[in-house]
């Protein structure tokens, strides 16, 4: 059964030095060894396969989320003309920008790189 499978693994993967080193190989359990190599390493590009499928959207939502979130104005704007926080004021300053940058990139590093936040859709 199992060399049935390698021998149908073997078509798909068509890896020659595979093929090579299964020729050179005399007895039946030496080939059997190289056989389930073959497959746990087929499974394994399957596996890849499979999961190159699902995409990861999380970068996507999470940008989108923080840069409504952070628009300088918007919700909150930091610092604010007069004093160091204001709510829905609706203007935006140049300092106040570059403060809202900061904070967003180091946002996005955080949920996306640190912590590792994933959102898996696909087919």
């Amino acid at each position: 059964m199992i060399t049935q499978f390698v021998s149908k693994a073997r078509k798909r993967a068509s890896e020659p030095a595979i093929d090579a080193a299964c020729r050179r190989l005399s007895s039946e359990g030496e080939r059997d060894r190289v056989g389930e190599r073959e497959i746990s390493r087929l499974g394994k590009a399957e596996l890849e396969e499979e999961e190159e499928k699902m995409q990861d959207w999380a970068p996507v939502f999470i940008s989108f989320v923080l840069f409504i979130l952070l628009s300088p104005g918007l919700i909150f704007q930091m610092p604010a003309k007069s004093r160091f926080v204001a709510l829905g004021n609706f203007q935006t300053s140049v300092a106040s920008i570059i403060v809202h940058t900061i904070l967003f990139f180091a946002l996005d590093a955080i949920f996306l790189v640190a912590i590792g936040v994933q959102i898996q859709l696909g087919n």
